[in-house]
């Protein structure tokens, strides 16, 4: 693309006009709806049910008071403050599609600001965000995901976006500042993005000049935007000894983690994909444009990919200093790359369509055709998730380890029948028993804390709910299937009076006495009371 084919980053951009801000608007909703046909998943998403439980606790103290994962050291306070009165003020699943529409639309406004960098017009862009979208759900390698539900990243990704789009534009203290505001909500997000900024720099902008004072006051606008985030996340583990940060960090990368922290253990297929997007991406850069805009966006994509690569060379140290190589692996190294190699590789593919050495294969509406019918394409696949009116039988992605209906009858029983402050043993697999009961609950799998002292008591209570040989390798369903001197003593340790166990029409209920209530597949019973229970000793 012709380099003045893009306004100058110093020119004095004009005031819109109603029809040129009409139009902004348009393109805005346009995006904002591809992103949420790609995160419409039903409620409770992925991640939702523990950052809203989280943000209503943070903000409601008295809800599920004592919970252990509610009360252990927070990693996202900006999310939970922001988040806790909307989470606080109306059901989850509410506050959820309003989050989310947020996040969406955060997003959306971001890529657009990127974007209209090295793409001149609106279509350009809507296509660029339609291949943003397929690229960033099918080619991440670690498991990152961008357009996601409610949940602290999904800010962070879009402040991002926005980062790079200043960056995009020659404004490198503006991008810092954003990125900051990123760090703020998500520390590794955007901690990563300001690191991955600076080498960028280097490479995009030529000969160092020293900042003024507006763009000094602007980069430490970004550090302490930054230090919101990175100051609480650093004393997470501050009281705890070298030993136990070490045999944290263990549990945290190789036992619970590793699918996004140990390149070892990433799926073949997914790291070859991403293998194949970061190839396409470079080949598709010559037809990309030479515009400053778009060499820095290239730029700023090669310094991600760089500290993938760092995390690589990490990685081989594991057999040599694990301790050293699983403290540094914790920090999600490839996490920026699964992000912004979509983002690069949608730019450059966009602004590779209308190119004359494209247009010498394929004319080009044969190509812009073929590409809006392969996203057409794409949209029909996902719309086969979205929870519209009248459509049954969707599962929450939160509760695809459970059986989903017979969960939700057997939580809402609990709410409404169950005291305040019971405590819950769970089955292995849930993940939404905050979301549906807002009780205590034991342990559950998902939800992992993030300082040291709190992930070894997680792993404790895994070993002793579900531990079938003192590991968390082989793990049982439920604390039930461990018999009843083990859930007696798990009981007793964790003062639990209640436990779900998933029961079928064939096998005897587990349990002796007659369960409180029965929903498909699971049972709520009373446990005896702490002091009844007698001493057993757990693994």
């Amino acid at each position: 693309m012709p380099e003045e084919s893009v306004a100058s980053p110093t020119a004095a951009a004009p005031f819109p006009t109603p029809s040129g801000l009409a139009r902004l608007a348009l393109e805005l909703v346009v995006v904002t709806a591809i992103f949420a046909a790609a995160g419409a998943w039903p409620t409770p998403d992925t991640n939702e049910a523990h950052y809203l439980a989280r943000a209503r606790h943070s903000w409601d103290p008295s809800w599920a008071a004592g919970d252990f994962f509610l009360e252990s050291a927070e990693a996202h306070g900006l999310f939970y403050r922001l988040l806790g009165p909307l989470a606080a003020a109306m059901p989850f699943d509410r506050a959820a599609w309003i989050g989310r529409l947020a996040g969406w639309a955060s997003l959306a406004a971001g890529f657009t600001f990127v974007a209209s960098a090295v793409l001149p017009t609106a279509p350009m862009r809507i296509i660029a965000a339609a291949l943003f979208s397929l690229a960033a759900r099918h080619t991440p390698a670690a498991g990152e995901w961008v357009i996601g539900g409610c949940e602290a990243k999904v800010f962070s990704w879009a402040m991002v976006l926005a980062g790079v789009g200043w960056f995009a534009r020659g404004r490198p203290a503006n991008a810092w500042a954003w990125m900051g505001g990123a760090t703020a909500f998500h520390p590794l997000v955007g901690g990563w993005s300001m690191l991955a900024l600076i080498p960028a720099a280097v490479m995009g902008l030529g000969a160092w000049r020293p900042p003024g004072p507006a763009a000094a006051a602007t980069i430490a606008a970004g550090l302490m935007l930054a230090a919101v985030g990175v100051v609480p996340a650093l004393g997470l583990s501050a009281d705890a000894d070298a030993a136990e940060r070490a045999k944290a960090t263990a549990t945290y990368v190789v036992e619970r983690l590793p699918h996004h922290l140990l390149v070892r253990t990433f799926a073949e297929g997914l790291t070859a994909r991403h293998v194949l997007a970061v190839l396409l991406w470079w080949l598709l850069l010559p037809l990309a444009g030479r515009s400053p805009a778009a060499r820095r966006i290239a730029a700023f994509t090669t310094a991600a990919v760089g500290i993938s690569l760092a995390g690589c060379v990490v990685s081989l140290l594991e057999g040599i200093a694990p301790t050293t190589a699983l403290g540094l692996l914790r920090f999600y190294w490839f996490r920026l790359a699964d992000g912004v190699v979509p983002l690069g590789l949608a730019l450059a593919a966009a602004n590779a369509l209308p190119s004359q050495v494209f247009g010498q294969v394929y004319s080009r509406r044969l190509a812009w055709g073929a590409v809006a019918g392969l996203l057409m394409v794409d949209l029909a696949f996902e719309s086969r998730h979205w929870p519209l009116p009248g459509r049954a039988g969707l599962v929450p992605r939160a509760d695809s380890k459970v059986q989903p209906e017979a969960w939700r009858e057997i939580c809402v029983w609990v709410r409404d029948h169950s005291p305040a402050d019971a405590c819950f043993l769970t089955p292995r697999g849930a993940s939404s028993f905050h979301w549906y009961t807002g009780r205590k609950e034991v342990v559950c799998w998902k939800n992992v804390p993030q300082d040291a002292r709190s992930i070894l008591e997680w792993r404790q209570r895994i070993v002793d709910c579900f531990s079938v040989d003192g590991t968390i390798k082989a793990l049982a369903s439920s604390t039930a299937d461990l018999g009843a001197e083990r859930l007696r003593a798990a009981a007793k340790k964790y003062g639990a009076d209640h436990i779900i166990v998933p029961v079928n029409k064939v096998v005897p209920f587990p349990l002796p006495g007659e369960p409180l209530h029965v929903a498909g597949g699971y049972a709520v019973h009373r446990l005896e009371s702490s002091a009844e229970a007698a001493d057993v000793a757990l693994p």
